[in-house]
């Protein structure tokens, strides 16, 4: 059966002694997803980061490819062409920026470059770049805040890591673009595989109407202990037993726990498995987009939980091992990850005739 998923009010946040603290540990307990209403984010704001992203993805592939995805740091463009290598169909298109845009620190000289933003977009569209991610931001520590209570810490426990302005600040938001696709649909792998979120908590925010967020959480995933280790959300593809749908709800964000938090709580705390199924049936086939925003620790910030389950991980190790999963992914020369991709597919066909659908829709 479907889990229910959690909706919490944060309109109820300067009462945190109220049932806004265990409703938060429950949901991030045993589920891992939630929706959040009463966020205070205007929808005027909220339209005007998605219209940005557009801007951003209407640009040439010349221009876009100036800010080429780098794995060490998680910001950049990925093209559908690049992504196919890593998530197994060219069905999804991505791009990142931070506080400092493209910039910030280079993880592996471990020094700060400044920032670094697409010129042709003006700084217009930088200042609602850094608008959205500090209303985002804000949100999350607010939510932190509460979930902090919810594990017997003091209330400003992730005041510290989370520090918006610092240099260290590696957290950001992306855009995800998901092509429109034809009535063969059903018959295409996920757009997005299932897969955690290597982070403390990512926030999301969906267009009404689009579909497709699916979640696996608790025993719905088979177990693997491989899974757990921080940089494996790209190593290997969960086995769901069943898949609950998280559809855009009118004013609420998504919000789901990330292996980081996971980490940091001894378990406690639930990374859950996701992915973004294609349309089935009446879905809508057109083009969807979302708006994630990942939350980390800074990069030098190194943390572990009260009863040291896990051992000690930094900012840096949570993001760079991350990358580097993934940079092993894209070289893997046998493919094996696009075809362990394809074989989620929601009708039986071959392997050769999903990849020749997938071919048509990037064609189109």
């Amino acid at each position: 059966m479907p889990r229910q998923i959690p909706t919490i009010d944060l309109s109820k946040f300067d009462d945190l002694q109220s049932d806004l603290v265990l409703e938060l540990y429950k949901a991030a307990t045993e589920v891992g997803f939630f929706y959040v209403e009463g966020h205070g984010i205007k929808e005027a704001a909220i339209d005007r980061a998605f219209a940005a992203g557009q801007r951003f993805q209407l640009l040439s592939e010349a221009a876009k490819s100036q800010y080429k995805f780098l794995p060490d740091r998680y910001l950049g463009w990925r093209s559908q062409e690049d992504l196919c290598s890593v998530t197994g169909n060219k069905l999804w298109e991505w791009a990142s920026f931070g506080r400092y845009g493209m910039g910030g620190y280079d993880c592996r000289k471990q020094v700060f470059l400044g920032e670094s933003w697409p010129l042709e977009l003006g700084e217009g569209w930088r200042n609602e770049c850094l608008d959205i991610q500090k209303q985002m931001h804000a949100v999350a520590s607010k939510l932190l805040q509460g979930i902090a209570l919810a594990l017997g810490r003091e209330q400003q426990f992730f005041e510290e890591p989370l520090d918006f302005d610092s240099e260290e600040n590696p957290s950001f938001m992306a855009w995800n673009w998901y092509p429109a696709v034809d009535e063969q649909a059903s018959l295409l792998p996920p757009r997005l595989h299932g897969h955690a979120d290597m982070d403390l908590i990512t926030l999301l925010f969906q267009r009404a109407g689009d579909v497709g967020l699916e979640i696996a959480p608790g025993n719905e995933v088979e177990e693997n202990p491989e899974l757990h280790k921080v940089g494996n959300a790209w190593n290997t593809i969960p086995v769901a037993k069943e898949w609950t749908p998280v559809d855009a709800q009118p004013g609420c964000i998504v919000v789901n726990i990330g292996d980081g938090l996971a980490w940091w709580s001894d378990g406690i705390l639930k990374s859950t498995y996701h992915r973004v199924r294609s349309p089935v049936g009446s879905d809508p086939k057109g083009v969807r987009v979302s708006m994630p925003y990942f939350v980390n620790p800074k990069l030098n910030y190194q943390f572990q939980g009260p009863g040291k389950k896990f051992p000690p991980v930094s900012g840096f190790e949570l993001l760079s091992k991350t990358g580097n999963a993934y940079e092993a992914r894209k070289n893997d020369p046998e493919g094996k990850w696009k075809k362990q991709a394809y074989q989620q597919i929601q009708e039986p066909t071959t392997f050769q005739q999903v990849e020749a659908l997938d071919n048509a829709v990037t064609a189109n």
